[in-house]
């Protein structure tokens, strides 16, 4: 008697649902020039800024554009680096944060 096994198949998922799904939840904005590591956790609407692995400050942005948070931590402090994802989350962003709601 001969049994045949069928391969469980795993859904592939591409680069673009892996980089949506990421943008979804949350990424690094950049770190500043003190050093200081800015996380977007969409979630929640807000800013989590860390200090190694110290939180320093929270900021709920509530429902203001990730790009004013941005700008003022220009004009304050400046940034050293911008994380991978900041410019594609940045744009995700503001087109959530600006497209009417029915």
């Amino acid at each position: 008697m001969s049994t045949t096994h069928t391969a469980t198949q795993e859904r592939t998922v591409s680069l673009a649902d892996q980089l949506i799904n990421t943008l979804a939840r949350s990424f690094t904005l950049g770190i500043d020039t003190e050093g200081f590591t800015h996380h977007y956790f969409r979630p929640a609407d807000a800013v989590v800024v860390f200090d190694g692995r110290t939180l320093d400050h929270y900021e709920a942005l509530s429902g203001r554009p990730l790009r004013e948070w941005k700008a003022f931590v220009s004009q304050k402090r400046g940034w050293d680096s911008m994380g991978q994802l900041a410019h594609l989350g940045l744009r995700v962003d503001t087109e959530r944060k600006e497209t009417p709601r029915a």
